[in-house]
């Protein structure tokens, strides 16, 4: 559980420069340069990734719930939505213009129904930090930018709704994907 927790706070520790812990980043900046301090929060947060992956293989399974089997068909379809508005957020998509954080929300969907299908301990711990950070991130992402404006949705039609293909092919190569990935079918 000790390296579960570790990657959770690695991860959304490093995800604090860009709110709360702006001026240190910028000295950091100042002193590394862009470049170095772009490869140190990667290494960090594939680190922080491989040590929420380990934590959560050794953690505890003990059950706490188990979800109605006919939740699957719910998971699986909320997932797809959660895929198309993560990757909704780049500048000019139509997701955008329509929802402060598009990507945030994807992750908060993700987590939320994680968490609802795995009963177990482990699951709480990781699905259930991943959502307390993504609704941290957005809380602090608001007041740094102090709710501007949403952008417009620019470019063609195409550029501006790429999200729905492209999240919809990414949710269906994850959604066979997973057992080999994870351990575990969505489809049963």
């Amino acid at each position: 559980m000790v390296l579960l927790l570790l990657g959770l706070a690695l991860f959304a520790g490093l995800h604090l420069f860009k709110t709360p812990l702006r001026p240190a980043r910028a000295a950091i900046v100042a002193r590394i340069g862009e470049g170095a301090w772009k490869g140190l929060v990667a290494v960090g947060l594939v680190l922080s990734i491989f040590l929420m992956a380990r934590g959560y293989a050794s953690a505890s399974a003990a059950v706490l719930w188990v979800a109605p089997t006919w939740f699957n068909a719910v998971v699986i379809l909320g997932m797809m939505a959660a895929f198309v508005l993560f990757f909704g957020s780049y500048p000019g998509s139509a997701l955008r213009a329509r929802l402060r954080h598009p990507q945030l929300t994807g992750v908060k969907i993700w987590a939320v129904l994680h968490l609802l299908a795995n009963g177990d301990v482990r699951s709480l711990v990781l699905f259930g930090g991943l959502l307390a950070w993504a609704v941290a991130e957005v809380i602090l992402i608001n007041r740094r930018d102090d709710k501007p404006p949403l952008p417009p949705a620019s470019g063609s039609a195409a550029k501006a709704w790429a999200a729905v293909p492209i999240g919809l092919l990414v949710w269906a190569l994850v959604l066979v994907a997973h057992p080999v990935l994870f351990g575990v079918s969505p489809l049963g």
